[in-house]
């Protein structure tokens, strides 16, 4: 495979990567906004509750609240993980970014050692077809006069 063909792989992969990390980060965002909104309908219903208990509640009405506040409680644990998990993707394409931005940048710099490299033989060759000119000239006055 040639650099150039290199070069455009990684570029790609790091392309990919970083749209990637934009759609986790997204996803992380959204879901860290459902966090807090179940949150706070879980306080606002857990407030409603102890108001209510206050009151004085029936015991199948006191049932209903704990499945209510229950179901609270598992939405926001299953959310929880969600995040979590999240956050581990997301940092874990991170790394290959970074990872992939190293290869891409080493593959830049060799590609352009490369290119230094043809242009110090183009000119050494024009230089050394010039001296050879320049001598075939040298030789001619040489032998004229």
């Amino acid at each position: 495979m040639s650099l150039e063909a290199l070069r455009a792989l990684r570029a790609r992969a790091e392309e990919a990567l970083t749209m990637e990390l934009a759609r986790i980060a997204h996803e992380l965002i959204d879901m860290e906004a459902r966090c807090e909104a179940l949150e706070a309908a879980r306080d606002t219903d857990a407030a409603a509750y102890r108001i209510a208990v206050e009151r004085g509640l029936a015991v199948e009405a006191a049932l209903e609240w704990h499945a209510r506040l229950d179901a609270h409680e598992a939405a926001l644990a299953q959310t929880r993980q969600a995040v979590h998990r999240l956050r581990a993707s997301w940092s874990g394409v991170q790394g290959q970014l970074v990872e992939a931005s190293v290869e891409r940048k080493i593959l830049d710099r060799l590609a352009e050692r490369r290119r230094r490299e043809r242009r110090f033989d183009a000119d050494r060759r024009i230089q050394q077809a010039l001296d050879d000119i320049a001598q075939h000239r040298r030789r001619e006055r040489g032998t004229d006069g």
